[in-house]
């Protein structure tokens, strides 16, 4: 078990580095950090999101997530609104040019992805897609309550 656990822990960082949209800088593209990256990310997968929410995707405390925020707002990649139901918080939307980024940001990934995934034999991309899903599920059961959760 010991092995299969190097092993994994091995591939999924050698996958989260080749497939990723950062270098070693840890600028990711047009002078955004990984940090910036990340919480475009977090955002483009929802349409509104809570400060408090943002930081807990992206493994940041509030102040932190609250810092990175201000920088996206500064390079006009996100505005903040109030929360039409509770307007003692403040939630965070991509802008279009926001959007915009993340979209040419994660092409290069994509297309990575796409390259290796048309040379996999279909039962294989099958059998793969089954096994992530069922480890990232099992990874949420167990982390629930942590900051190690995978945002969907």
């Amino acid at each position: 078990m010991n092995d299969q656990i190097r092993q994994l822990a091995g591939l999924i960082e050698d996958m989260m580095y080749d497939f990723s949209a950062h270098n070693l800088d840890s600028e990711c593209c047009e002078n955004i950090s990984h940090g910036e990256y990340r919480a475009l990310r977090a955002l483009a997968r929802v349409n509104m999101c809570a400060m408090q929410d943002i930081a807990k995707n992206i493994a940041v405390t509030k102040s932190g997530a609250t810092r990175i925020i201000s920088r996206l707002e500064e390079k006009k990649l996100v505005r903040r609104v109030q929360n039409q139901n509770d307007g003692r918080v403040c939630c965070v939307q991509l802008s279009k040019e926001g959007q915009k980024r993340i979209s040419e940001i994660t092409k290069q990934p994509a297309n990575k992805i796409t390259t290796v995934l048309a040379a996999m034999d279909p039962n294989m991309r099958q059998i793969l897609l089954t096994s992530l899903n069922a480890f990232f599920q099992t990874a949420n059961d167990q982390f629930a309550n942590s900051k190690i959760r995978r945002s969907k």
